[in-house]
């Protein structure tokens, strides 16, 4: 697949995760069940399964070779990318107030996705025998 196709394609499935995460942290905020930085941990874990198999099966097309490596190596770019999300979305509430819950995430979210691509692509499903 050409760069040009992978990068529209990864657009796309890391739209579909981050809808699923906004509107998991806007349901929990709405709903007063918990605060936007706690929503937001809840809102990862929903997300992250949509993100790894949308990327493994339609980016980066593991389809006919999915593998625990890959999967593992994905989740440590997921949950490091959180962490740099979560300590930026605490300081853009901090900063701007929380009643921009929702457009300081989806900021925080369109910025981290780049480090995500490219760890992603170069590392997590790189496709080298060794995988």
């Amino acid at each position: 697949m050409s760069l040009k196709r992978e990068l529209v394609v990864f657009v796309g499935v890391g739209a579909s995760a981050a809808l699923v995460h906004l509107l998991i942290v806007w349901l929990l905020v709405n709903l007063d069940v918990l605060s936007p930085l706690q929503a937001n941990i809840a809102g990862f874990l929903g997300a992250v399964n949509v993100s790894y198999f949308g990327h493994s099966q339609f980016t980066f097309n593991l389809a006919k070779r999915p593998c625990i490596k890959s999967f593992a190596k994905f989740f440590s770019i997921a949950v490091l990318s959180f962490v740099i999300n979560q300590t930026a979305y605490y300081y853009g509430l901090k900063w701007f107030g929380y009643q921009f819950y929702l457009p300081i995430l989806t900021v925080v979210l369109v910025v981290v996705a780049v480090f995500t691509f490219i760890f992603s692509k170069f590392w997590a499903f790189a496709t080298h025998e060794s995988n």
